[in-house]
C-alpha cells in the first residue's frame, strides 16, 4: 500500500472492493445513475491495480501509486492503452493477468450505442443514459467481470 502526498494510504485493490459493493446497494435501490459513478471507479481502480503490480514507465521503473494518479488520472482510456502496450511488449504481466477490457468493459471503456464511456466528469448529471436500468444494467455486468477478474488475479499471484 502507497502513500499519497497527504501520508494517505492509496490501496486501489479495496477502493475497487468499496465501490464494487456500494454499486450493488445503489442497484439494488434503483439508483442506477450513481451506481454507473461507482461502477467506472471499478474499472479504474483495476486499470491502476495492475499497472501498480506489474507495470513500468517509459524509463523502466516502477510504479507508484503517486505516479499512476498523477499521469492517468481518471482516465481509463489512457490506461488501458498503456495496459495493451505492456502485454504486446513485454511478459512483465502473466497471460492470466492480461483482461481485455475493451472486451469485457465496452459501455464503461469505450461507450456504446452513440453514448460516451465512464468518466467522473458525468457526476453532475449530464449522462444521458446513466438513470436507466437497462444501462446500468450493462456497467454492473462490466464491473462484476473486473471484480472477478481482479478477484482471480489476487488469488493466484497474491495481493
Amino acid at each position: 500500500m502507497a502513500s499519497d502526498k497527504y501520508g494517505a494510504a492509496t490501496d486501489f485493490l479495496s477502493t475497487l472492493e468499496r465501490m464494487y459493493k456500494d454499486s450493488r446497494i445503489l442497484y439494488e435501490k434503483e439508483e442506477y445513475y450513481n451506481c454507473c459513478y461507482l461502477c467506472g471507479y471499478v474499472l479504474e481502480c483495476a486499470l491502476k491495480y495492475i499497472l501498480l503490480k506489474y507495470g513500468r514507465d517509459e524509463s523502466g521503473n516502477i510504479y507508484t501509486a503517486g505516479m499512476l494518479k498523477t499521469k492517468y488520472g481518471h482516465n481509463t482510456e489512457n490506461m488501458n492503452h498503456k495496459l495493451e502496450e505492456l502485454i504486446s511488449v513485454t511478459n512483465s504481466i502473466l497471460p492470466g493477468c492480461r483482461p481485455d477490457f475493451k472486451k469485457h468493459a465496452p459501455y464503461m471503456l469505450v461507450g456504446r450505442g452513440g453514448h460516451k464511456h465512464w468518466d467522473p466528469a458525468w457526476r453532475y448529471g449530464e449522462h444521458p443514459k446513466w438513470g436507466e436500468k437497462e444501462y446500468c444494467e450493462h456497467y454492473i455486468k462490466e464491473s462484476e467481470y473486473i471484480f472477478n477478474f481482479i478477484a482471480g488475479i489476487v488469488i493466484s499471484m497474491g495481493r
